[in-house]
């Protein structure tokens, strides 16, 4: 069959950095099922973007759908005919429905029997005819964090639709969304291009848009600014310092980028590094250059939507922004510094923190009242001096003016101010990594004391929006308890803290008056979603995660500790043979109901049952011995030791015995057996056949 080449661009305002990309997915994506869903197969995709432009070009579509033979169901054969073997009333009305002969009907078993049935060919419509309906579809499918409407009929984008390029085969697929009618042509740089130019074909709308300054290709402008970065950080005499993510925000940011370096005075290097970089990256998008020691050079570098900046004019206006910039960062780290953190701490009462929870210096109340008590059962009493130090100060910062000007600061200039009065590093550091990791993949306090402040810091915040019904559901999270919540087991990992979370729970929620089992449910629910979800980030296998939370997750790093054994063993013989039989155990348990604590050891006759409560009055002690010291790699072999005892079990012993008194003293047994497992993993989870 005939194929041809879709290609489909979306003229914009320009989207903002943070979602033309996923919005580029979410497109290509639309439109593969919806032509799946009209039977038609694509060979080959290609996604381009820019800030003006979404590209989607699909390669080796029919030109017409497949010719479909469909099957329609009728009436049941039993209400078909009649007793002579005559249609009834409603088979001739099914066949009269569906234009044909009650001849030509016909009988097909089904599933729920048997029933008349027909045959009809459905002629394929043509490609060109149902992308029409199915383009403009896709395009509203698509969703964003905010839109905005601008046409009469108020359809909501997150920037206006400007232009729209159509084509099938190199034919103009006609048809309107908002107030743009669907055409071949496309617009290039906004400054240096054409504003309208024909295009038949994906390769020529490339072509076309790069002679009009336009790289359409990602990949392309990341290499080019890569290449342009380096360069000029050599060219300046040092090393860029690396910055992946506002590598690719400036990727997003330009369709023909170029690198411009600029330069600022010296005497802003004695503004602490983290300032200087930090009011460069976040108001300026610009990089900074380190010289061989990791120092900062009085130098930018800047990513500009222009091909040159041959006459330096570019270079002097960001030169010029950014030294008032600059300016304002040094007269803020003078003023601020005249009053020191701690009188600060009075005027937190006036800085909200959320409306139904208090303000922030309700919030470091509650911080101070949890610290001493988390610290000790964390097995660090030794850092409650610092802890409380830093409890008081660590929110000091948000109210300076430094942190009112760069917001991305916080926390940053606490612990730099604390550490220019003379603090301890123990308690300047943690002020200063309190809001470590800022993701699951970054990284968590360097200090116990930063680890401990920033997990309970986290705690307050979790356990006070679910308190008052500020629960994440679907995509809602405004206070981002979720990455709170990743947060928290995050630094329990990497600190290796043994703690309970009912405990803390029930800690943190007394600070609010707010303590229920209904609310502590749902944290506890909320926290099992957390951990399987850092398990699978992590790349546990799901049925190791589902085997190791069934048995508990009150003490995270426990947890952990008992998932990498389980999925370290899991592969070998013996236990997955055991696991197998494992499953039998929990179904003839469930079977039987509430089972006996109690074993009568005169009931067991027979030689395999003998034999197995001998191995499990073996094997008990070297496994609570193991589990005990959390050396669940040995517990886990001790119990798949028994394995061939309890495959004896079951071959030779009829659990549910006619005598009672014998059923019930096996069952028992079995008891025993499962409550050895399902300490570390409820091992009927696993799933035996994939692991084969």
């Amino acid at each position: 069959m005939e194929k041809s080449e879709l290609v489909i661009e979306l003229g914009l305002e320009e989207i903002p950095a943070s979602m033309i990309e996923d919005a580029t997915h979410q497109f290509a994506n639309l439109l593969l099922e919806e032509l799946q869903a009209q039977r038609l197969s694509v060979d080959s995709r290609t996604q381009w973007y820019t800030p003006r432009r979404i590209i989607v070009g699909f390669d080796g579509i029919a030109v017409c759908q497949e010719d479909l033979v469909e099957e329609i169901i009728g009436p049941p054969k039993r209400v078909a005919f009649d007793a002579a073997g005559e249609p009834t009333k409603a088979t001739l009305a099914f066949a009269q429905k569906n234009g044909v002969q009650p001849s030509q009907l016909k009988i097909i078993q089904t599933p729920k029997g048997e029933y008349v049935s027909l045959q009809r060919a459905v002629r394929g419509e043509k490609t060109h005819k149902i992308l029409e309906a199915l383009i403009p579809a896709a395009i509203s499918k698509i969703q964003f964090p905010k839109t905005m409407h601008w046409s009469e009929d108020h359809f909501r984008f997150a920037r206006p639709l400007r232009w729209v390029v159509a084509l099938f085969g190199g034919k103009v697929v006609r048809f309107q969304i908002a107030d743009v009618k669907s055409s071949k042509f496309t617009a290039g740089h906004r400054f240096l291009g054409k504003h309208k130019m024909a295009v038949s074909s994906l390769a020529l709308l490339k072509e076309k848009l790069r002679e009009n300054s336009v790289l359409v290709d990602p990949e392309e402008r990341l290499a080019q600014i890569r290449d342009g970065l380096q360069r000029e950080a050599l060219n300046s005499g040092g090393r860029l310092l690396d910055d992946p993510e506002l590598l690719n925000t400036v990727v997003n940011l330009n369709e023909i980028p170029s690198v411009v370096c600029g330069s600022f005075e010296k005497r802003f290097l004695a503004l602490p590094q983290e300032i200087l970089v930090t009011v460069m990256r976040e108001h300026q998008k610009y990089f900074s250059v380190l010289d061989n020691d990791g120092q900062l050079l009085p130098v930018f570098l800047a990513v500009v939507n222009l091909q040159s900046d041959s006459r330096g004019i570019i270079r002097s206006g960001h030169e010029r922004v950014l030294r008032a910039r600059l300016a304002d960062a040094a007269f803020f780290w003078e003023t601020d510094r005249k009053t020191r953190l701690g009188d600060r701490e009075e005027a937190l009462k006036s800085v909200l923190f959320q409306e139904k929870l208090g303000s922030y210096n309700d919030k470091t109340r509650r911080v101070l009242a949890l610290l001493p008590r988390v610290a000790e059962v964390a097995g660090r009493p030794e850092l409650i001096s610092d802890l409380m130090t830093a409890g008081h100060l660590y929110k000091c910062d948000l109210i300076t003016e430094m942190v009112k000007e760069f917001t991305d600061l916080q926390g940053i200039v606490g612990g730099l101010y604390a550490r220019a009065e003379g603090y301890p590093a123990s308690v300047w550091q943690a002020i200063y990594e309190q809001y470590y990791p800022k993701s699951a993949n970054s990284a968590s306090p360097s200090s116990n004391t930063g680890a401990l402040l920033a997990l309970v810091d986290r705690l307050d915040t979790v356990c006070g929006c679910f308190s008052v019904g500020l629960i994440p559901s679907g995509s809602g999270d405004p206070f981002a308890v979720r990455r709170q919540g990743n947060g928290i087991i995050k630094i329990i990992f990497d600190h290796r803290l043994s703690l309970s979370l009912d405990e803390m729970f029930r800690w943190s929620l007394k600070a609010y008056d707010r303590e229920s089992d209904q609310v502590i449910n749902a944290l506890k629910e909320f926290f099992e979603g957390r951990l399987r979800f850092l398990f699978e980030e992590t790349g546990f296998a799901y049925d190791c995660i589902n085997a190791v939370l069934a048995a508990g997750f009150d003490d995270p790093l426990d947890v952990l500790e008992r998932l990498k054994s389980l999925q370290e063993l899991r592969q070998e013989a013996d236990f997955l043979s055991l696991a197998s039989n494992f499953k039998r155990i929990m179904n003839l348990l469930a079977q039987a109901g509430i089972a006996s604590e109690s074993l009568e050891e005169s009931l067991l006759k027979e030689p395999a049952e003998v034999a197995l409560w001998q191995s499990y009055i073996k094997v008990q002690p070297e496994v609570s011995a193991a589990q005990k010291n959390h050396d669940y790699g040995t517990a886990l072999r001790a119990l798949a030791s028994m394995r061939l005892v309890v495959d004896e079990f079951f071959k030779e012993i009829m659990v549910m015995a006619e005598d009672l008194r014998i059923r019930a003293n096996r069952i028992a047994l079995l008891n025993r057996i499962s409550q050895l497992f399902c300490k570390i993993a409820d091992i009927s989870k696993i799933v035996i056949e994939r692991s084969a």
